[in-house]
């Protein structure tokens, strides 16, 4: 994520006259003025209200502050929630700890402390950008969403609240509306390098490559010497498949900064569509080594041994991915398809049912660990899951076809047979083998 300058427009002075009028009558329009302010003024619950209690809560939240500089998190924790426990009403100690927690990696407790304190604050635009980076960081990128509109409600000119939206937007392919908040942070700032390459990113999403390149022209010119800038430059040569210029885009990005570990990452990336797997898996070496909380180049490496056949470092490879990203979908289905392999069945259909948990909208993930299901001969979970892919999405050709077969290998043929011909009249042509093999020709 980019961290763009905080920069907001200062509110304007609006000078009230009193020509034509008397002493008393501006004097009574001051008055006024003042009643309207402290009646319209937003009430927030106990915030700005300095009790004993709260000046207690308060030296338990600096203790907190001091211990989790010193890394002492558990006493930060404990501090924090004895400032809460002493001024429950108390926003900002339920915003600190939310925060610890999320730093801590305990991401449920913390949601429920950053609702806490949007419940007692909920005019604090800080609190819902807060927020919304958990839950972009949970991937609940809608709901993220709502938080930074809601904060742009309170802060409308917020440059750095419109580019954090701009990242949720993106991640959840709202292509059109990413657009316009760039197009706005462009308009304020013409020379912001980070709007014109993101800009350049979605307009390479949507196909529109010449406005892509063109984004990308602009940005060399602001920051010739940006790795950064070379590194999408290379994404944008990958995406209209310029592997070669995509290569050399990287070193570039390399040579400007030997410890970008992203610029190896993707320069393994393209190596690899090459053929040139040994300088990929070398270059994923070096870009773990300068990052190793990295999950990708965990899970590229781990797919790079995985085709020299061997299981167990894919398998080392995918624990350290998951380790970093507990809902990484292809790692946990990637470990699980593993691990099956190597006949820890057990092991392997947890994983299957975790990343089940994590997609429960997502029909590949239930045809998935419905093969694996096939595979061992639980056939009753297995069409319980392709039931399923295809509740979710009836189209799913190859849903029909694993059915069709596990329907078959269950002793129900005539149903199979049907699965599998719909299989192939949606152009499956696989389905068409089987047909002739297990239904009498059929088709």
């Amino acid at each position: 994520m980019s961290n763009l300058i905080f920069s907001a427009f200062g509110a304007q002075n609006y000078v009230f006259s009193s020509h034509n009028t008397t002493k008393m009558q501006s004097g009574l329009k001051y008055f006024l003025i003042v009643f309207l302010i402290i009646v319209l003024q937003p009430t927030v619950k106990g915030q700005n209200i300095y009790t004993q209690s709260r000046e207690q809560a308060m030296q338990y939240m600096q203790t907190a502050e001091l211990n989790k500089r010193r890394g002492m998190l558990n006493e930060a924790f404990l501090d924090y929630t004895n400032a809460i426990a002493i001024d429950p009403n108390y926003a900002e100690a339920y915003m600190k700890r939310a925060l610890l927690l999320q730093q801590m990696g305990r991401y449920t407790e913390s949601m429920k402390d950053h609702n806490k304190a949007i419940d007692l604050n909920p005019y604090s635009e800080v609190y819902y950008d807060k927020r919304a980076r958990l839950k972009i960081y949970q991937t609940d990128y809608q709901e993220a969403i709502s938080d930074l509109n809601k904060a742009l409600e309170l802060s409308p000119y917020d440059q750095y609240l419109v580019d954090i939206r701009s990242i949720a937007l993106m991640e959840d392919n709202q292509y059109e509306k990413v657009l316009d908040d760039l197009n706005f942070l462009l308009e304020l700032n013409p020379l912001d390098t980070i709007s014109l390459l993101k800009r350049a990113i979605i307009y390479s999403k949507q196909n529109a490559y010449d406005l892509a390149k063109a984004d990308l022209d602009s940005a060399l010119v602001l920051a010739p010497n940006s790795e950064l800038v070379y590194d999408v430059q290379g994404l944008f040569y990958l995406t209209i498949n310029e592997v070669e210029n995509a290569i050399a885009s990287f070193e570039r990005a390399i040579d400007l900064n030997p410890a970008f570990p992203m610029a190896y990452y993707n320069l393994s990336v393209a190596q690899k569509k090459l053929g040139r797997i040994d300088e990929s898996l070398s270059n994923l070496n070096i870009a773990i080594s300068l990052n190793q909380d990295f999950p990708n180049a965990y899970f590229n490496r781990a797919v790079t041994h995985k085709m020299f056949g061997n299981e167990e470092s894919a398998l080392a490879d995918y624990n350290k991915a998951i380790a970093i990203k507990s809902d990484f979908t292809e790692a946990l289905l990637n470990r699980g398809f593993t691990k099956s392999m190597l006949g820890r069945y057990a092991e392997s259909i947890t994983d299957y049912d975790r990343a089940v948990e994590s997609n429960p909208d997502n029909p590949n993930v239930y045809n998935l660990r419905g093969n694996v299901n096939a595979f061992f001969g639980k056939y009753q979970d297995a069409l319980e899951d392709y039931n399923k892919a295809l509740e979710l999405n009836p189209n799913f050709a190859e849903a029909l076809y694993n059915r069709g077969i596990t329907k078959i290998l269950g002793y129900q043929g005539i149903d199979g047979c049907k699965d599998l011909e719909k299989s192939l009249s949606m152009g499956n042509e696989r389905a068409r083998e089987k047909i002739l093999y297990f239904c009498s020709g059929a088709k």
